[in-house]
């Protein structure tokens, strides 16, 4: 009885040591953001983000090695947490869901996801053109599985006759994102709300991927396969994400 009550014991005293640790590193990454966005990579510091954390230096170290590793931590959370926030609110729809709705419902996860870690989503806008290549080589492969996701929602719209069959969905997808991601800079709480927003927006993006083909529109392969030197301008405007 002794012997099990010392084992809880020890369990209680390390789930809080973690749990004080897990406090910790937010804290961190909480002020990186916030320094990173205002300052850009060059002009941020450790010891300025010590004192945004109202933490000692040390504690910093203790979870992060150099400021490199803060900023591609920065940089993950903001991507990850925009395809973890997408991914599930596709995978709550039912299986009946017609292309638009799945396209709303990705604007909508996608909004309040970026909105939510406003201070991330403006670091990532601010810095991600200035680090390292070797962490933006790293964060691009987590864009490309976002990119993926959409590619895939479009041509599913695009499948059902939901979208018009020569639509360049490559360039729909930059445009979309692009549009959403500047939503940051603007959006204020306690006006429009998230739905009212997704809901025009998404009116908007598909009444223009209807209507040309209503006018005639030449048709055009829905994904052509780019040169090289197009997808580099479309890698390079990845960095809106």
């Amino acid at each position: 009885m002794i012997s099990l009550f010392r084992k809880t014991l020890r369990k209680t005293r390390m789930a809080k040591k973690l749990a004080k640790s897990a406090n910790s590193q937010k804290r961190v990454l909480d002020a990186a953001a916030k320094i990173f966005r205002d300052y850009g990579y060059a002009g941020t510091t450790m010891r300025a983000i010590a004192d945004e954390a109202d933490l000692q230096a040390g504690s910093i170290y203790y979870h992060y090695k150099s400021k490199d590793d803060l900023i591609g931590a920065v940089l993950d959370i903001g991507i990850n947490a925009v395809i973890d926030t997408v991914r599930g609110a596709m995978e709550s729809l039912p299986a009946e869901a017609t292309g638009v709705q799945r396209i709303e419902t990705a604007i909508r996860a996608h909004l309040t996801a970026i909105i939510e870690i406003g201070d991330y989503t403006l670091a990532t806008r601010r810095v991600f053109g200035q680090v390292p290549e070797a962490i933006r080589t790293k964060n691009l492969k987590l864009r490309d599985t976002y990119a993926t996701m959409w590619r895939e929602i479009l041509l599913h719209a695009q499948q059902r006759g939901e979208l018009r069959p020569d639509a360049n969905l490559t360039l729909a997808r930059l445009f979309i994102l692009g549009a959403l991601n500047w939503t940051v800079e603007w959006y204020k709480p306690g006006g429009r709300s998230i739905e009212e927003v997704a809901r025009e927006f998404t009116a908007m993006v598909v009444s223009g991927l209807r209507d040309a083909a209503k006018a005639g529109a030449e048709p055009a392969a829905a994904e052509p396969a780019a040169a090289p030197a197009a997808w580099s301008r479309a890698r390079t405007a990845r960095r809106a994400l």
